[in-house]
């Protein structure tokens, strides 16, 4: 069985020197040192298995039972669907912060010790330092995108980002960098760590030029800079290509859909994998329901919706829900085929290529109709392009973890900002345009722990 090393991930909270949280010691007492062991600590789950599980709460595509909200009032899970002012209280560690800043704390490890390694090649020494590159650009982006504002070039330099760590310090009480520096330090570890990788990884825990590609391909499209995301989807789409057809779909028992699908395959080889990522929490969909107004964008013969929901529930009884049922218990946050096509889709749209955007969508959708149920979309224009391109991206990445950054990017979006409502009638539950609640808040226990942290508006 395949090693794991665990030395340097420490709960680091808050970034204080808290004595509770400098107490906490390493699993083990085995410390990296030879070439293998930083290959290993490198590849450690933890950073494949680092997805926000609640960004699928904050997105549009989903109902909670009225019941289900108000038995989680006290949790992060219900707060952040009611799209609340903050998740956690002052008690409460925030896993989103505490996990990614984890991972961060190993990468600076490597990046600091891997030259002093006395055994390895160069060769394999660079592989290793591109991986942890990669990794911290991914922890850096997840905590950016979630905790910070949309990016806006006019303002970058002055909003609040995520503090910014690049040393193995944890007595260091930081204060937030800004959102531009951030956004700067995962351009510069994604492209340094580019041509270090592998053009293949040896196992789904190790990085390759595809996920450093696939990477800066999200980060530049957050960044409205097209062409970039556009070149980037594109090198990503080289190391893999394929679309899996959802006509190869089975159900266990085609009289119960709730019970699941016999053949799908895990995220860990999935077919369109480009790299994989998951998140620890991964049934947090369990028991949730598609959003009426998600359910009105599919086409009634679109197998994702098939595959996806069901009106009756595992024994087969209706839901007494009023729309159907999610039926997948695990989440898929890959980075995959199917978003890298539509990168490449919303790209050729923006920059008033519309034919190259609609043969991607309908190369893509072709996949998820049977045959005779098929049909080429049509656009007249470059906007009715991309209005088609938003429109599949909110199919096709349900429960990807993606969702949520799209509703906040596009709130910034005049043609595409709206006020969001839950279809919950008992209570109302509502975001507006321009809503600072777009913005996660920072954990509170890390802003008492650390005065130099400050707030996010509210």
């Amino acid at each position: 069985m395949k090693r794991i090393y665990l030395a340097f991930v420490i709960l680091v909270a808050s970034l204080s020197s808290c004595q509770k949280y400098l107490d906490i010691r390493p699993k083990g007492k085995f410390i990296p040192q030879t070439i293998q062991d930083y290959e290993e600590l490198s590849s450690n789950p933890s950073y494949a298995g680092n997805g926000n599980a609640y960004l699928e709460r904050l997105s549009d595509g989903i109902y909670l039972a009225q019941s289900t909200v108000n038995s989680g009032m006290n949790g992060a899970g219900s707060k952040t669907y009611i799209w609340a002012a903050e998740y956690y209280l002052e008690t409460e560690s925030d896993r989103t912060w505490n996990d990614n800043y984890n991972n961060i704390f190993n990468a600076n490890i490597i990046l600091q010790e891997i030259d002093g390694v006395e055994d390895g090649t160069q060769e394999r020494k660079n592989v290793v330092r591109g991986n942890a590159l990669c990794n911290r650009a991914q922890a850096y982006m997840n905590l950016i995108l979630f905790y910070a504002p949309t990016y806006n070039e006019s303002t970058a330099a002055s909003d609040l980002g995520v503090p910014l760590i690049t040393i193995p310090d944890l007595e260091a009480k930081s204060s937030r960098a800004s959102v531009k520096e951030v956004y700067d330090q995962i351009l510069s570890d994604l492209t340094t760590a580019l041509p270090l990788l592998p053009d293949e990884p040896k196992n789904v825990y190790r990085q390759s030029k595809g996920v450093a590609n696939g990477l800066l391909a999200r980060l530049y499209l957050y960044k409205g800079q097209y062409e970039k995301a556009l070149a980037h989807a594109n090198e990503a789409l080289k190391t893999n290509s394929t679309i899996f057809d959802f006509n190869e779909y089975r159900f266990i028992n085609p009289d119960r859909p709730a019970l699941g699908i016999a053949n799908r395959a895990l995220a860990q080889v999935h077919p369109e994998m480009i790299s994989y990522m998951t998140t620890s929490f991964g049934t947090i969909l369990s028991n949730s329901f598609i959003d009426p107004d998600l359910l009105n964008q599919f086409d009634p013969k679109d197998l994702r919706l098939k595959f996806g929901w069901s009106k009756t529930d595992r024994t087969g009884v209706p839901v007494k829900e009023p729309y159907p049922q999610y039926i997948n218990a695990d989440l898929n946050y890959n980075i995959a085929v199917p978003e890298m096509m539509l990168i490449v889709a919303e790209c050729h749209a923006r920059l008033n290529q519309k034919d190259q955007a609609l043969k991607l969508l309908n190369t893509l959708r072709k996949k998820r109709f049977a045959l005779e149920d098929f049909k080429e979309l049509q656009a007249a224009t470059a906007e009715d392009a991309l209005k088609m391109v938003i429109k599949e991206r909110r199919m096709e990445l349900f429960g990807k973890g993606l969702r949520w950054f799209d509703m906040k990017r596009l709130d910034k979006d005049p043609r595409f900002a709206k006020t969001y409502k839950r279809a919950n009638t008992e209570q109302s539950y509502t975001l507006a345009p321009g809503s600072s609640h777009f913005v996660a808040q920072i954990p509170g226990l890390v802003m008492k722990l650390n005065p130099n942290i400050v707030p996010n508006p509210r």
